[in-house]
């Protein structure tokens, strides 16, 4: 072999990634590496040293494979910093003397953004209509973009009125800590309200606050319309039948926007409405939807014949 002052000097050129590069704070993220060198020589077996922003050892990283030109790494899992912002760590390649070739040590940055964790907000199961002043109940359910667990986790409702910032606070209530069946990471709550006594449609606002805690979390929110009514003064009692057959039609959905019922085995559909105009639609499979304008002034029958849809034409 030859002496220290008789080895060629090469290069080597480290390179480093992680994913993701913008990550939630205390989640997991993934480190790569590879070093090429000139001339090029076959690094598989060494390791690479990964330091944070402070210098202090976060991991090791392998070189496994070899192209003929570049040495690559496995993959290395890492926590994220709890605390946000940007960070620039860094991966070490020490020097090393391979065939009478010395390598200096090279580095290279691995910069990423820690951000707080991010809160999504659903509401569902929300009445199409109800009758003012009177209790209803809907469902609110959170989820974190890491799928932390959520209990206890204070929400609010709030009237937004006619202006964006003419907010009025409704209700409070806490999230359960139970999972929505089927889903991983919603936890949901059942929440009763009061109606407006006005009827109206109304926008609503579900608010989840963020936390400063050991774990970062931004603000959640989700809009959502609630119509309310006068209480119902008649009742309207839809017949639906097969126009050609003269035959009742069952489970045909009925609609007196904002009011709604399936009819009966006997293809008979009742609705309590309060007195007004409406448009009223009848729709079934099969069958073309049948629409027509009701003026409702006290209780009322109306016949709905509907017509199968026409069978297209085979070329």
């Amino acid at each position: 072999m030859a002496s220290q002052s008789e080895e060629m000097h090469g290069q080597q050129v480290c390179a480093a990634e992680v994913s993701p590069e913008i990550v939630d704070a205390g989640a997991e993220m993934v480190l790569r590496a590879e070093v090429s060198c000139t001339p090029p020589c076959d690094l598989r077996g060494q390791s690479l040293e990964v330091k944070d922003q402070t210098g202090v050892d976060a991991g090791i990283i392998d070189l496994t494979e070899f192209d003929g030109e570049t040495s690559t790494s496995g993959t290395l899992k890492v926590t994220a910093p709890l605390e946000t912002g940007e960070y620039s760590w860094s991966t070490l390649c020490p020097a090393h003397s391979m065939q009478d070739v010395s390598y200096a040590q090279t580095s290279a940055v691995i910069s990423f953004t820690v951000k707080p964790h991010t809160i999504r907000v659903l509401a569902w199961d929300i009445p199409t209509a109800v009758v003012g002043g009177e209790k209803f109940k809907m469902k609110i359910g959170i989820k974190c973009s890491s799928e932390c667990r959520f209990a206890d986790e204070e929400i609010g409702i709030e009237d937004f009125g006619i202006y964006s910032h003419d907010r009025e606070a409704l209700a409070t209530g806490k999230i359960s800590g139970e999972l929505w069946p089927g889903t991983s990471g919603l936890y949901f709550t059942e929440v009763e309200l009061n109606a407006p006594a006005t009827a109206g449609l109304y926008n609503w606002n579900v608010k989840c606050p963020g936390t400063d805690g050991k774990i970062p979390h931004t603000e959640g929110t989700t809009g959502f319309g609630l119509r309310v009514v006068n209480p119902p003064e008649c009742l309207v009692s839809i017949e639906t039948i097969d126009k050609e057959s003269q035959t009742p039609l069952k489970d045909v959905r009925v609609v007196m926007h904002p009011y709604a019922a399936v009819s009966d085995e006997y293809g008979i559909a009742q609705l309590r409405v309060a007195k007004g105009t409406y448009r009223l639609f009848v729709a079934q499979t099969s069958y073309l939807t049948f629409g027509l304008p009701v003026e409702v002034t006290a209780d009322m029958n109306v016949k709905a014949e509907l017509d199968l849809e026409p069978v297209p034409e085979r070329n």
